[in-house]
């Protein structure tokens, strides 16, 4: 059976994969976190000034390269929270010392994760192998789109868009590339959300109920009027992220992950996400939530569904008190009837009104625009180009044209199929929810960007993890197993009849 390992290239590691993850005792690993959360909390308290932007970029840049050479899986739960707080930092610092519409500390994210190519590196030629090749694609087709940007926006820009396009992607595929210690990953992820989910949930219910200074001047600052107004009870839930759509996809990926595990500490942690996920009032991230929920449910073992069915009417009623408050009711209601009628809705007509238009736009510039004229890196052109198109897969062709375009979603698209492939998942309650959550993630592409930013590192680490867990089984022998058990139930005649004792 371990002969068929070879077919996907997976080398053998140097030492055999453990079958659970080693817990360590606190190190310099441990040291280096410690250093960096009371430097940061220093920084917010107001020390540094404006000099205190750089030096949190400096500090987490640090702090990851020391956790990516002693801790792998410390790394990885990093740069998760670094993604899910960093936005929040941005705010308090922004509130202490001035406004700043480019303000570094946003690439702290974005770095940490591209310091990840140090493992790709090591891992290279295991690209090559049919699991990972698909990648290869993805990453042509960045490389196509940073030239042709380079030369329409100009090389500033287009650097900076090819770092929020290219680092999650990085992260991902060294996630991918990291099978060896993916029960050790896996183990270090699940801690992560079960602390994260909670802390993210419970501080957007109380933005809801009482909007933080902070947060009010940077809506006023922002100019985000699709949010709602900066008042409590009126906003449109962002927690700790930038807009509700982000900080809505971190809380349905984090429920997915955590309907899959133990511990009655979870019901109220899942509650209280639901609450949340409802107060920012993102209907692309609940359909998408519950495309996640079906598929999760329909993939696992019949034997599991009643135990996780009985969890979610659990945490449904934990979440009924706070959905009863008339003012959560009061926002919440309105929002939900809009999908039943969603072709008359004057969010969804101006959507459609920008997809036709674009669409347009990509069927006359067939090489693509480039990168660098669209999100984030408009702000380093004066705010020439497109900030958002509200529809990642027109943006795709927009950014890359058809020839990278093509590429690109050819790569995902092979990426996602595989995924389909793994009979293991149905053994692994883990590898089962990354795949589930990375599908549903991906169900929003119609809708918006899903590749960039947390919802990009999100789906890209979904899939890593997808890919990684199937490599890890592989080599373990559970994949092997499930495959040969499958074939043997399909193959084996029906049993003979019991015989019958005839008494004379």
């Amino acid at each position: 059976m371990v002969a068929a390992a070879p077919a996907l290239s997976l080398p053998a590691p140097r030492a055999a994969p453990s079958a659970s993850p080693v817990r360590r005792g606190v190190g310099p690993a441990h040291a280096l976190v410690v250093i960096f959360v009371a430097a940061t909390g220093m920084l917010l308290l107001g020390l540094g000034g404006r000099a205190a932007n750089l030096a949190y970029l400096a500090l987490a840049t640090v702090t990851a390269l020391g956790l990516l050479l002693r801790d792998p899986e410390m790394y990885v739960s990093f740069t998760f929270w670094l993604y899910f707080l960093t936005p929040f930092v941005r705010r308090i610092l922004d509130f202490r010392h001035g406004w700043n519409p480019t303000n570094p500390v946003l690439l702290a994210p974005p770095v940490v994760a591209g310091l990840a190519i140090y493992v790709i590196g090591r891992h290279a030629r295991e690209l090559r192998g049919v699991l990972f090749a698909p990648y290869l694609l993805i990453l042509v087709a960045l490389a196509y789109g940073y030239a042709v940007g380079a030369i329409n926006a100009g090389s500033i820009p287009a650097t900076y868009a090819l770092v929020t396009w290219l680092a999650p992607v990085i992260f991902g595929i060294h996630l991918a590339l990291s099978w060896r210690r993916y029960a050790e990953i896996r183990a270090a992820l699940t801690r992560t959300f079960r602390w994260a989910i909670p802390v993210l949930a419970a501080y957007g219910i109380y933005q809801f109920v009482r909007l933080p200074a902070w947060d009010a001047a940077w809506m006023r600052w922002s100019d985000l009027h699709s949010i709602g107004a900066p008042l409590p009870y009126l906003v449109r839930v962002f927690g700790t992220l930038n807009t509700p759509g982000p900080f809505a996809s971190v809380l349905a990926a984090g429920v997915l992950l955590l309907l899959t595990q133990r511990g009655s500490s979870r019901y109220l942690s899942i509650a209280l996400a639901l609450v949340a996920l409802l107060l920012t009032r993102t209907r692309a991230v609940w359909v998408a939530f519950v495309i996640g929920i079906l598929i999760e449910q329909l993939t696992q073992p019949i034997a599991r569904l009643p135990k996780r069915t009985a969890t979610l009417v659990i945490v449904v009623l934990l979440a009924l008190p706070l959905l009863s408050i008339p003012k959560f009711r009061a926002q919440i209601m309105p929002r939900l009837s809009t999908l039943a009628n969603i072709s008359s809705d004057n969010s969804f007509i101006k959507r459609v009104q920008l997809s036709e238009q674009t669409a347009n736009d990509v069927v006359e510039t067939a090489e693509g625009n480039g990168l660098g004229l669209t999100g984030g890196a408009t702000k380093l052109r004066n705010n020439s180009g497109v900030r958002s198109l509200d529809n990642g897969f027109l943006e795709v062709f927009f950014i890359f044209g058809w020839p990278g375009g093509t590429m690109f979603l050819l790569g995902v698209g092979a990426l996602i199929l595989q995924s389909f492939r793994f009979f293991e998942a149905r053994r692994d309650p883990f590898a089962n929810s990354v795949r589930a959550a990375a599908i549903a993630i991906l169900s929003m592409l119609p809708i918006g960007d899903v590749f960039t930013g947390s919802t990009g590192t999100l789906l890209w680490g979904m899939i890593g993890l997808g890919i990684a867990g199937h490599a890890y089984h592989m080599r373990t022998g559970l994949a092997l197993r499930s495959r040969a058990a499958l074939a043997w139930q399909e193959a084996r005649p029906a049993p003979a009849p019991p015989p019958v004792a005839v008494r004379a």
